[in-house]
């Protein structure tokens, strides 16, 4: 019995391999081809003299794990059926809201939680801000990566992973995956966060993502609305207003801690499991 099953894991894990390998070569070939003029241009390493957009390029860049998922499924498979977009049942449906207010929480309550100086009741944030948080998530801020991104990280990537590894190491090789898939975004000024706490926000993202997206039988939707709820941290600085902050270490650290919290909190009450049990999977598993 023992070895029959160590014979079908050595079946399924071969293919995952190969189905990962060209799933990233596609994701990281586009992307980093749709980014190049970006990175080459006067912003980056000064090779060229055009000034791309970084907004523009990143949008287009973002096919690229949607194309990766796709092409990839359809080269096991033969078919285009790669991914589930809805939640199939009412309880699922809820992740549609459950799943950004974890990520809005981590943002709103567990990061002021971290660098506020003080108690909570020495906070001077600013709730209306929120208003034109939710304005933000559902617009052109689609395009920016929750649209077309979330096809293949989620929808492809950690349903695949989990099949071969614990659902809590495939989050973090989702995350590590998708961090290092920005590589060169920091080569211009794209983000605040250094590219290792990057990674570790990513990380604990993915926790979140991970859970979310399981628990809603593997619906993309929902890690696409947590994507759209991640990439609304502009708001962050005009939520806290003249909150007393802790200036050591950073506040790109800061918010690592918060999402790695909220992560480890995922985890732990999930035994590392992350609510697999109700992923629909579509990955193609050998015979």
């Amino acid at each position: 019995m023992q070895s029959t099953i160590a014979l079908k894991c050595e079946k399924l894990r071969w293919p995952t391999r190969k189905a990962v390998a060209l799933y990233y070569a596609i994701a990281c070939g586009w992307g980093w081809l749709v980014w190049s003029p970006v990175a080459l241009g006067p912003g980056g390493l000064k090779l060229i003299h055009w000034n791309a957009s970084i907004a523009v390029f990143s949008c287009i860049a973002t096919l690229g794990p949607f194309f990766g998922c796709f092409i990839t499924h359809r080269a096991e498979s033969g078919n285009w059926r790669a991914v589930q977009l809805f939640p199939r049942s009412s309880l699922q449906w809820l992740w549609l809201f459950i799943g950004p207010l974890l990520v809005l929480a981590t943002y709103f309550v567990i990061f002021p939680a971290f660098i506020s100086k003080g108690s909570p009741t020495q906070w001077h944030s600013h709730p209306a801000v929120l208003t034109g948080l939710f304005a933000w998530m559902f617009s052109y801020n689609l395009l920016g990566g929750p649209l077309f991104e979330e096809f293949g990280w989620r929808g492809f990537l950690q349903a695949r992973l989990q099949q071969v590894m614990p659902p809590w190491v495939a989050a973090i090789c989702v995350g590590v995956l998708w961090a290092a898939w920005h590589a060169p975004l920091f080569l211009v000024s794209w983000s605040s966060a250094s590219p290792p706490v990057f990674i570790l926000i990513e990380i604990g993202l993915s926790q979140l993502m991970g859970l979310a997206f399981n628990a809603s039988g593997g619906a993309v939707l929902v890690a696409i609305l947590m994507h759209s709820a991640f990439n609304s941290s502009r708001f962050l600085d005009p939520f806290l207003g003249d909150t007393p902050t802790r200036e050591i270490p950073s506040a790109e650290m800061f918010l690592a801690f918060a999402f790695l919290a909220m992560g480890a909190l995922a985890v732990v009450l999930t035994r590392g499991r992350l609510r697999t049990g109700e992923t629909q999977s579509t990955s193609i598993v050998p015979g």
